[in-house]
């Protein structure tokens, strides 16, 4: 018999049908599927609002009274359905935070045609996400994020990957404004100051890759010529906001270069009628939306003297989201348990098609650097794979990350080399004309490599990464004339061993000199034939596989002491699996040092300094106080001579004529050389070149330096040169010096001066990125971060709402750089209570406390070690 309770309940689920449904919090129910938009904004970024129009035609599977949808702080005036030819009234509620909505009708809408009519207005966003806003020089812009949950934010609909949809948009927009969206505009009409701009309409889209910008621009226009690919011209454009055109020079010249690599490779045109580049200040990295990509405006507005890193950034992340015009545009995964496919491949062929682009900018050896932070998130405990089954929104935000990212580029690119690049390609290309405008799964992406391949091992290979979590590890040991490899999960001290067994397939190849030998690891030991050859062996030849491998003794002393003369990404892998062979206990700290001293000559700028990062995150962490002074002592020894050696003048122009390789290595070493062995002498000529710089001598400062350059000027000068860095921070109109501006406050010292700059944070000078690159450095830094993360702790919400949505659980960063076991507790209590407004960060928080369980295990174990080595 049902208890008063449950007849209570029975009978509000009579009054209102709609509430007897389960809320979706993950997929919307099946029983409405939208079949076009259209969308009518008016977008004036000098309000606080902005209103708009919006009609979806949709096709009803089977008669409802409720249907479930989208939307997020949307205010709803009129929300009606079409049917039939008759129009009903709908109320419009917002059921869960996450932004799932509901429309409730007077009665059951048949199966069949709909149309779904809003009249509605909302906010424009800080940060960057849904339409957001940000004043610059005096006047507004807007732009927009939707990826991954945020076109909920800017418009009501049916915000999953799977409906790819056409797409019709119009912009009223204030006359003396412009506007742009993903398709070019076909018309336009004036009235009474307002002029609405009509766009055709658009090839199918999922509702995270709509896009629009709306501000007083600088545009400039050019053609991307025909090519054996493309027989027809594109039409260019690089939007950016006003006094920014001079900067537009390199990204003109020089993506047309990266999409004409990628038409070769893909063997495709560019799917889209035209591409346009639209830079924001407040936009963290850039996005793919399908003939409109955003971009931080570091990253394609340029100086002519853009130093090397810069650079890097522009080609890597241009050739990234112009790759996903095809990988994730024109084929889109029909959910977000494959996102990780979209980001895995952008992030491999953009690394490949921006190296081919420019080999002599070292892109080849940083995608290799990326693999190894990877690795660092997946020897976790707690960990994600980089398939991850997503049924929650909350869960959404978690797949934007290193696994899926960077190993799942090391991943792609590992089996590349497995099947042949050649038959690769092929697969590529035979899932992209399979797919083309529609969605595709995973299974159907490893279908189409697996068959162009012929190649049956390649599935069940792939999938022992993408499945499960871990990275694995090789142990090689001499046995008779040969060599025994056995594979085990690798687990640093203070990460437990779960009850989960794993077996990898491990394509390992192994080099000596310049012989190779490769077998596929699949069982738990194989006994293989040594590479012939002289030489010390490296385990991971060219530094292609995704795992970490460990020797004997007599292995590692070997392989350290040829280490100067090796490949450069077979250094950097000697050189993560050194690191990670001292994480994991196994070997001394001394080899540790003697390995940094014999990288510290290497000709290639990453294995020279990958061990000099990792010294200098000892330093930041678990290092006493004590043995600071040894620390800097060691680092002077093994970096300041190599700078020395190159020369060094922060001047603009003082090396002229030299190769990029050894620009991006000096570059490099100056930061190790002025704030790790905070090497006087470099320190002076930093802090006259910024004090010149910022009274106005611009040539007395490069680019390349500026960063480096202006921490030490505040670091030395206290709150009087906070405060002149800060009025030149919000004087400038030049992206780079604005960002290399915030990171230098955000590297002041002294308990005044960090409190100092903690409130010009939260102070109207600053864009929102600007806000969290300053208070990230602050909470980055050992001597600042428990005023830092007490004071973001106080202001969480103003703080939160600088990160872009997709990036949000980022702040839980902010809390990671401790190293007591203490400190555990501390970010619970201080993160928990926060998750609903970061809209996830469950994984974040459990992966941030487990890193600092792992330090104070390694300060445990080697504390006493470390001190020893350093002061010998």
């Amino acid at each position: 018999m049902l208890t008063i309770r449950l007849l209570a309940l029975a009978a509000t689920a009579l009054a209102s049908p709609a509430l007897a449904q389960e809320i979706p919090l993950g997929r919307l129910p099946e029983t409405v599927r939208p079949t076009a938009y259209r969308l009518d904004l008016k977008v004036d970024p000098e309000q606080a609002e902005y209103s708009g129009h919006v009609e979806i035609d949709a096709e009803v599977v089977a008669a409802t009274k409720a249907i479930f949808l989208h939307g997020l702080g949307l205010k709803v005036a009129k929300a009606e359905v079409v049917a039939g030819g008759r129009v009903m009234p709908v109320r419009y509620a917002e059921v869960d935070a996450s932004g799932v909505a509901r429309l409730d009708l007077p009665g059951a809408v048949p199966a069949g045609r709909v149309t779904l009519r809003f009249d509605y207005s909302t906010g424009f966003r800080d940060g960057a996400e849904g339409l957001f806003r940000a004043k610059v020089g005096g006047q507004y812009y807007a732009w927009t994020q939707m990826e991954p949950l945020d076109a909920r934010r800017m418009f009501p609909g049916f915000d999953e990957p799977g409906f790819k949809l056409p797409f019709t948009i119009s912009l009223t927009v204030p006359e003396r404004l412009k506007a742009f969206a993903n398709t070019p505009e076909v018309r336009a009409e004036t009235k009474a100051g307002w002029t609405t701009h009509h766009f055709a309409p658009s090839k199918p889209l999922p509702t995270y890759l709509v896009a629009v910008g709306v501000g007083d621009f600088d545009v400039r226009e050019a053609v991307i010529p025909a090519n054996a690919v493309r027989k027809a011209p594109l039409a260019f454009r690089v939007i950016a906001t006003k006094g920014q055109a001079p900067r537009m020079d390199t990204t003109l010249s020089e993506a047309p270069k990266i999409v004409g690599i990628l038409e070769d490779y893909f063997g495709i045109p560019y799917p889209y009628e035209k591409l346009d580049f639209i830079a924001s200040p407040v936009m963290g990295g850039a996005m793919e939306n399908a003939g409109l990509i955003v971009y931080q405006d570091t990253l394609i507005l340029l100086d002519k003297a853009a130093p090397p890193s810069q650079l890097r950034a522009f080609g890597t992340v241009v050739a990234h989201e112009v790759a996903h015009q095809w990988f994730g545009d024109l084929v889109t995964p029909a959910w977000w348990t494959d996102i990780w496919l979209n980001e895995s491949f952008a992030e491999w062929m953009g690394n490949k098609a921006a190296n081919r682009w420019r080999p002599d900018l070292g892109i080849a050896a940083g995608e290799v650097a990326d693999a190894f932070f990877a690795m660092d998130t997946d020897s976790l405990g707690r960990g994600r794979p980089i398939r991850q089954p997503i049924a929650r929104n909350d869960q959404v935000i978690s797949a934007f990350d290193s696994i899926t990212y960077l190993k799942g580029a090391q991943t792609v690119s590992m089996f590349e080399k497995f099947v042949g690049a050649e038959a690769f390609r092929k697969g590529v290309q035979l899932h992209l004309k399979r797919y083309a405008f529609r969605n595709a799964t995973a299974e159907d992406f490893f279908a189409s490599v697996g068959e162009a391949s012929g190649n049956a091992a390649l599935v069940p290979a792939l999938r022992s990464f993408t499945d499960q979590t871990g990275v694995p590890l090789v142990t090689v040991r001499a046995e008779g004339s040969g060599l025994l490899l056995s594979q085990s999960r690798y687990l640093p001290l203070g990460v437990a061993a779960d009850r989960m067994a794993r077996r990898w397939q491990v394509p390992v190849c192994l080099a000596r000199g310049s012989a190779t030998a490769c077998h596929l690891l699949s069982e738990g030991q194989q006994q293989v034939a040594a590479p012939a050859g002289a030489g010390p062996i490296v385990p991971n030849a060219d530094g292609a596989g995704y795992y970490r491998f460990t020797l004997d003794s007599a292995g590692w002393d070997a392989l350290i002491a040829g280490l100067a003369s090796l490949p450069e990404r077979e250094a950097m892998v000697a050189a993560d699996s050194i690191w990670a062979d001292f994480a994991a206990g196994r070997l001394d700290f001394a080899r540790v040092l003697k390995a940094a001293e014999a990288l510290a000559g290497h000709s290639g700028r990453l294995p020279s300094l990958q061990l000099a990062v990792k010294l200098a995150d000892l330093a930041n962490s678990l290092l006493a106080p004590a043995d600071q002074a040894a620390y800097r002592a060691v680092m002077a020894r093994l970096y300041t001579p190599r700078l020395m050696a190159l020369g060094f003048d922060p001047a603009v122009g003082a090396q002229p004529g030299e190769g990029a390789g050894v620009t991006a290595l000096r570059e490099s070493l100056v930061p190790i050389v002025a704030l790790e062995a905070r090497d006087a002498g470099v320190r002076a000529a930093l802090r006259a070149a910024a004090e010149r710089y910022l009274a106005g001598d611009t040539a007395a400062l490069a680019a390349n330096f500026r960063r480096t350059a202006l921490s030490v000027f505040v670091q030395d000068g206290g709150i009087a040169a906070a405060d002149r860095l800060y009025a030149a921070l919000k004087a400038s109109q030049d992206p780079l010096l604005r960002s290399q501006a915030a990171t230098a406050l955000g590297r002041v010292e002294g308990d005044a001066v960090v409190a100092h700059v903690q409130g010009l944070a939260l102070q109207d000078g600053l864009l929102s990125l600007e806000r969290t690159n300053v208070l990230g450095n602050l909470a980055a830094n050992r001597a600042s971060r428990d005023a830092t993360t007490a004071f973001v702790s106080a202001n969480f919400t103003r703080v939160v709402e600088s990160f872009p949505g997709f990036a949000r659980a980022g702040i839980i960063d902010f809390f990671g750089g401790y190293c007591s076991p203490d400190a555990v507790a501390r970010v619970e209590a201080l993160i928990r209570p926060n998750l609903a407004t970061l809209g996830g960060g469950e994984l974040e928080l459990a992966q941030t406390k487990e890193r600092i369980g792992q330090c104070a295990a390694l300060k445990a174990a080697k504390g006493s070690e470390i001190s020893a080595a350093l002061g010998r």
